[in-house]
């Protein structure tokens, strides 16, 4: 199970989503990496990203985590 943080370094405001370039709002640490998703990806990635990650940063709490 991956951690949720609030807090962590701040998402830039140059951060782009990984999948449409929209600023991003939520940041996923995998094994591999980091990816970076807007609101919309983050929601629509859901458990699937979270079963994934090791770090899940959503200062905003836009990914509905649980609720898909």
């Amino acid at each position: 199970m991956p951690t949720i943080l609030e807090t962590h370094k701040p998402i830039a405001i140059t951060d782009r989503c990984d999948q449409c370039g929209a600023q991003a709002m939520v940041r996923a640490t995998l094994a591999s990496g980091e990816l970076y998703f807007c609101g919309h990806h983050a929601r629509k990635t859901g458990n699937k990203l979270v079963s994934q990650a090791v770090i899940v940063f959503d200062p905003n709490g836009v990914f509905n985590y649980g609720r898909q």
